[in-house]
């Protein structure tokens, strides 16, 4: 029988999760390494960078709990354990209805195409951005970039912030990591006892100026100053442009700009959202296309709650849904299997913890047993991260 050919572009969240839910996790991992080898229905390759990176960490550089070395996994034996094959190179373009992928050095063909690209990011809404700000958005070196920048001051005044692109009516943006960061920076500060010396501020246009709620609290009891609904019109050196042309002075500004998809997604055959992501529909399929499944940063969703994000534990569930219908395409049957929206993050503080939680139906996470704000969530959040670097390590 011939094998079915799968191709998944990227090697990040969304990717990872939609190969660990189609090539289920055997009893006896070693085993299966040779088992795979000699039998096979999937011709399964995986083109990305090798490199994958635990994003959800990256804050904690602040505090100097995690470096790029403890949060950057090379995947390719990962990859080589489930005889999936490995590709090293950038895509350009996909062509025939996703049937050809069109790499920098070579072209693929297959019977099912998965995207799990991640992000390009909406620098240009705000000009400066690229020349005059950090973000956890761009991965561990620009995280450490910030830390090297932060440990040159004695005092400063700091501006942390996100964007969020809302034209498909999500949270196509990473508030989260920014008030993580926010909250990790205090106590970092703190820590070193110059806390008084540094004036931290926390912005976005997509926060209501007279925003309540558990995470405004927090940052409330830190000092940390509130300018909730505030966006400059330019990030200069040495700080920022408001829209009366008034100059704000920061010394280091930290900001997540809005999430869009990749120049892939706008030059190719895959239907583009409104937002600039690729369209997808409630089972995960690129709209349009046959045997093109989408999740994560790059994908958007289909009728979503305002709350719902796209990355990290969302991806986990929309890649779920994904391995499911394409198993249930390739033995002739129509996708039926759809996603539940959830976000579900514990907001590490150091000193202080939230589980920070929504969802769209009755179900609670973990049944319930962890608490909602706790410093002890921070050992069930290091436990999450320990078990997923363990499982892509080693089996």
């Amino acid at each position: 029988m011939k094998k079915k050919k799968i191709i998944i572009v990227g090697n990040g969240f969304a990717s990872l999760f939609l190969i660990q839910y189609f090539l289920t996790l055997p009893m006896f991992p070693f085993f299966a390494y040779f088992f795979r080898r000699l039998y096979s229905r999937y011709e399964i390759t995986v083109i990305g960078n090798g490199q994958f990176v635990y994003f959800p960490a990256l804050p904690e550089f602040i505090t100097g709990k995690k470096n790029k070395k403890q949060i950057t996994i090379d995947i390719r034996p990962f990859l080589r354990r489930r005889n999936i094959h490995f590709i090293d190179d950038v895509v350009t373009d996909i062509q025939d209805g996703g049937r050809t992928v069109i790499s920098r050095n070579a072209s693929y063909k297959n019977d099912v195409l998965f995207l799990g690209t991640g992000p390009a990011f909406l620098k240009n809404d705000i000009p400066g951005t690229e020349e005059h700000t950090f973000s956890p958005c761009d991965g561990p070196d620009a995280m450490e970039g910030f830390v090297s920048e932060l440990e040159k001051f004695d005092s400063a005044i700091i501006y942390l912030g996100f964007k969020i692109n809302k034209q498909d009516g999500f949270v196509a943006g990473r508030a989260g990591q920014m008030y993580e960061s926010a909250g990790l920076l205090d106590h970092a500060l703190k820590e070193k006892g110059i806390r008084d010396k540094f004036e931290i501020h926390f912005f976005s246009s997509n926060i209501d100026p007279d925003e309540k709620g558990a995470i405004t609290d927090r940052l409330q009891e830190r000092g940390l100053i509130l300018d909730y609904g505030y966006e400059p019109v330019e990030f200069v050196k040495g700080g920022m442009l408001d829209q009366d042309g008034a100059f704000r002075k920061a010394d280091l500004v930290l900001f997540s700009p809005g999430i869009t998809g990749s120049e892939l997604v706008h030059n190719s055959c895959l239907p583009v959202s409104k937002g600039g992501q690729i369209d997808v529909d409630k089972f995960g399929q690129a709209k349009g296309l046959q045997n093109v499944f989408a999740a994560g940063d790059c994908a958007s969703h289909e009728n979503p709650p305002p709350w719902v994000p796209h990355q990290a534990h969302m991806a986990q569930l929309r890649s779920q849904a994904a391995a499911k219908n394409i198993k249930a395409l390739l033995n002739g049957k129509l996708p039926t299997h759809t996603y539940r929206h959830e976000l579900s993050c514990i907001m590490n503080l150091e000193n202080d913890a939230m589980w920070l939680h929504m969802f769209d139906d009755d179900k609670q996470p973990f049944w319930n047993i962890f608490p909602r704000r706790s410093k002890k969530l921070i050992s069930v959040k290091n436990m999450f991260e320990k078990l997923y670097l363990y499982y892509l390590k080693y089996l």
